[in-house]
């Protein structure tokens, strides 16, 4: 994946330097700017590196096919959207809920290979969510469905009610969702994998 490097005395002029190069818009860039003091004066150089989300996008969708064709799976088509703060590729195959694997974890490690590439790759964190036939969409709504129903079971009985373990994303889906409902609040517990919301009725 290519990098822009640009270095001078000014980060301001350096960003400018970029987009009228590259003739992008800044939110098309993905960038971070080191600094290196030279010299007996003691100057400041910066150097700002830029890779572009369509640059990022296209290798990930290289990336992501060959690890699945490479599980075996055959008619692979990739879907994606590129958003001001994260990039989406949904898979679609023959198979769909083996490359989910059994609640999420085969996707899961598969985009934790591209979050590893990704930061070997690219000068600055990027956001890529990784779903496969929409899985992920479905299973969130799933999850904030359910964690109302408890809620207003929590509310209604006064007693509290411990969920069953997620992972760091689900809980935060939980967490987020009942942090403005009336009359209960949320925390976790317990130790990773086995990490549990509960809910418990607010005083």
């Amino acid at each position: 994946m290519k990098t822009y490097v640009f270095e001078g005395k000014n980060v301001e002029e350096l960003t400018l330097q970029a987009l009228k190069e590259l003739n992008v818009k800044e939110e098309e860039m993905i960038t971070s700017v080191t600094e290196e003091t030279t010299g007996l004066l003691k100057k400041k150089k910066y150097t700002l590196n830029v890779v572009l989300k369509s640059d990022i996008l296209e290798f990930s969708k290289e990336y992501v096919k060959k690890i699945v064709e490479g599980m075996g799976f055959n008619n692979v088509i990739l879907e994606t959207q590129r958003k001001e703060n994260f990039i989406k590729i949904t898979i679609h195959t023959d198979n769909s809920s083996l490359l989910i694997g059994k609640g999420g974890r085969t996707l899961s490690s598969i985009q934790n290979l591209l979050r590893t590439v990704l930061a070997k790759e690219v000068p600055a964190f990027v956001n890529v969510l990784l779903d496969v036939e929409n899985y992920k969409e479905k299973q969130q709504k799933n999850i904030e469905r359910l964690a109302i129903k408890l809620a207003k079971e929590v509310r209604k009985t006064k007693e509290p009610i411990t969920m069953d373990s997620m992972n760091s994303y689900e809980r935060r889906l939980v967490h987020s969702v009942l942090s403005e409902f009336k009359g209960v609040e949320t925390e976790s517990e317990g130790e990773e994998p086995n990490r549990r919301v509960v809910i418990k009725p607010k005083e």
